[in-house]
């Protein structure tokens, strides 16, 4: 597979698991946090940014496709779980006790024969 099918490939998996907004929020942060370090300390400018009482403009367009997002996830769904598989319920059993099993024959049961008497010699 070539560089660009593999480029669209990875691109279209990381837009259908939303990593968009991830990239996007982050970059909302970043931007926050360097306005708010430059008009006071660098400790209030993260509480600042990460307390939720002042979003941005991006945080807010963030916020907004997420939940359309949902919304169209659900209204797709019809609110609803789809399982794949029906429920279904296992039981397990012991086997019963009195059961017999047949004896098992093996080589070692039978006489084994007896060595050569006197060894053979070499040729």
């Amino acid at each position: 597979m070539n560089r660009t099918a593999r480029h669209v490939i990875a691109l279209m998996l990381a837009l259908s698991l939303g990593l968009h907004w991830t990239v996007l929020q982050s970059v909302a942060w970043v931007n926050m946090l360097v306005s708010y370090s430059s008009e006071c300390g660098f400790t209030e400018a993260v509480v600042k940014t990460f307390d939720g009482s002042s979003p941005c403009r991006i945080c807010l367009a963030v916020d907004q496709g997420r939940q359309s997002e949902r919304e169209q996830s659900q209204l797709k769904s019809g609110g609803k779980l789809d399982l794949c598989f029906d429920p279904t319920v296992i039981l397990l059993t012991r086997p019963a006790s009195n059961v017999v099993h047949p004896p098992r024959q093996s080589f070692l049961d039978r006489p084994l024969p007896a060595p050569p008497t006197p060894p053979p010699r070499r040729a």
